[in-house]
């Protein structure tokens, strides 16, 4: 008896687990569905942004010929747990690419733990969905104001589907080579507009990467979910199986008690 009721408080464990598990699936499901759609429109924020850059590419400071002496590593994690490798495969590539003692910008808390104190590193809270995206990308340009010098360079680095990569932002590499051969007339100095349109460009480019790093790791997430559901319904399975064993043995225990007890009363 003991015996099975140990497999049944165990089967009670199961059950409180995959309510919990098929609760936290469907909250990566939901997000995992409105970031990918916010994501869609951010990109044509984007490549609108791209164009008016292109428009006012000449009245663009001219870039540095060499890499700015200071980059600075931005890496993109997760608030939240339970998402794979993410963060690790984040962490890895920055390891194995950029100066370990150059400037460095953590987003996200599972981050955090993930490299010693030091000089010039900022640990910024991340975002845990598209609500709170922008307010991120709004501590993350405090950080960089923080930490850039004169000439600076900004490299983010995030988990996207085909695992972690890399992106120079700042300074606008490609910009000048898509110049337009008649620039906009501007009410305000050319350079000036040019500037105010390239923070926008950098701040909305830093968006959709959080965006898709976002939907990234709650598909990754949701994986997980499907894995240690399935894990949990096999198991599950297996110990209701136990249970029904148990319970025929008490049966057969029962039966043959009463059978003896009849027997020996039949003889007296």
């Amino acid at each position: 008896m003991s015996q099975r009721r140990e497999v049944e408080a165990r089967l009670a464990l199961f059950d409180d687990l995959s309510g919990i598990l098929g609760a936290m699936r469907s909250f990566a499901l939901a997000e995992l569905r409105k970031v990918g759609k916010r994501e869609a429109a951010q990109q044509q924020v984007v490549q609108s942004l791209e164009t008016a850059l292109a428009d006012l590419a000449d009245s663009l400071p001219e870039p540095a010929l060499s890499a700015p002496a200071k980059d600075i590593w931005l890496l993109f994690g997760s608030v939240r747990g339970f998402c794979g490798s993410f963060n690790e495969d984040v962490i890895r590539y920055w390891q194995q690419n950029a100066d370990q003692q150059g400037p460095l910008i953590l987003l996200g808390e599972r981050l955090h733990s993930m490299v010693e104190e030091r000089a010039a590193l900022q640990r910024l809270r991340g975002a845990e969905g598209g609500l709170d995206a922008p307010a991120a990308i709004d501590s993350i340009l405090a950080a960089v104001a923080e930490l850039r010098g004169v000439e600076f360079g900004l490299i983010a680095c995030i988990r996207d589907e085909q695992g972690a990569r890399s992106q120079r932002l700042w300074p606008l590499a490609n910009v000048a080579s898509h110049a337009r051969l008649n620039p906009p007339l501007t009410f305000a100095p050319a350079a000036e507009v040019a500037q105010g349109v390239a923070e926008h460009y950098l701040f909305h480019t830093l968006l959709a990467l959080l965006l898709r790093s976002i939907r990234v790791e709650n598909h990754m997430r949701l994986m997980q979910m499907e894995t240690a559901l399935r894990h949990l319904e096999r198991g599950g399975e297996e110990l209701q199986r136990q249970r029904n064993r148990l319970r025929q043995e008490e049966i057969v225990e029962e039966i043959e008690l009463m059978v003896g007890r009849h027997g020996t009363a039949a003889g007296l």
